[in-house]
């Protein structure tokens, strides 16, 4: 198919035969003989050669045509079948999203990714699914964006804390994550037009693990370290891993 019909509304012969009432070998014949009349340089301009799988699943010649070619071969009919083409047009340009439309909605959506993972400063993996959602959102192909990065599995500072053994809150280990820099709190508008705080690693703190996008508001960073790294953390934050845990008095 030619550049002029891919970027057209797009019609085949077995359309036009619907259209008219007539045997899709005579609609063939029709655009042959319009063919030869049109000439060769133009006519390859105008109709394609295509195929389709008929009832026994054969695969049958037919013909391919934009709102051009189909206009042309309309003039060779009565009013009716005229008036049944041009409304057919009619229907195919209106169920399609115009292209300019759809290029500067996916831009604007792409920007917004943009803004919202330097914002959020979320990891590798997030950034592609958020491009593959705003691809999909628009009906763009996501085989040119690159596999999901398979990075170290991360925890949460609950879960780390917990398998050293260190004795401190995972909210008193926060507050000395945002002392020394490594985390920050941050704001976002609610629901309600009020604030929502929520915490994010930042670029120092990265090193040591990743912000992932929170399960429980697309809005919000959920931050995970690096089980690797957390020994490294703890002495950062001049924490001893040996301390025992504090028991709960009952």
């Amino acid at each position: 198919m030619n550049e002029l019909i891919a970027n057209d509304v797009r019609m085949t012969s077995l359309d036009l035969a619907e259209l008219t009432g007539k045997l899709h070998k005579n609609v063939m014949a029709d655009i042959r003989k319009e063919s030869e009349e049109l000439g060769e340089e133009i006519a390859q301009l105008i109709f394609q050669p295509g195929s389709y799988l008929d009832k026994n699943n054969q695969e049958r010649p037919c013909y391919e045509f934009g709102k051009e070619g189909a206009m042309q071969l309309a003039l060779k009919y009565d009013a009716k079948v005229r008036y049944k083409v041009i409304k057919k047009i009619e229907e195919l340009e209106n169920s399609r999203v115009k292209p300019t439309e759809n290029i500067r909605a996916f831009e604007m959506h792409l920007i917004g990714v943009d803004y919202t993972s330097r914002i959020l400063r979320v990891d590798d993996t997030s950034k592609i699914k958020m491009l593959e959602v705003a691809h999909k959102h628009h009906g763009v192909p996501t085989d040119h964006l690159p596999k999901y990065i398979e990075d170290e599995t991360t925890k949460s500072l609950t879960e780390l804390l917990k398998e050293h053994e260190v004795g401190l809150s995972t909210a008193k280990v926060n507050t000395k994550l945002i002392e020394v820099g490594l985390l920050e709190i941050k704001e976002r508008p609610s629901s309600k037009g009020k604030t929502k705080e929520f915490k994010s690693i930042t670029e120092k703190g990265l090193v040591y693990g990743k912000n992932l996008i929170s399960p429980n508001n697309a809005k919000e960073t959920q931050p995970h370290y690096y089980p690797s790294k957390f020994e490294e953390l703890l002495r950062v934050l001049d924490i001893n891993k040996e301390q025992p845990a504090k028991q709960v008095t009952q």
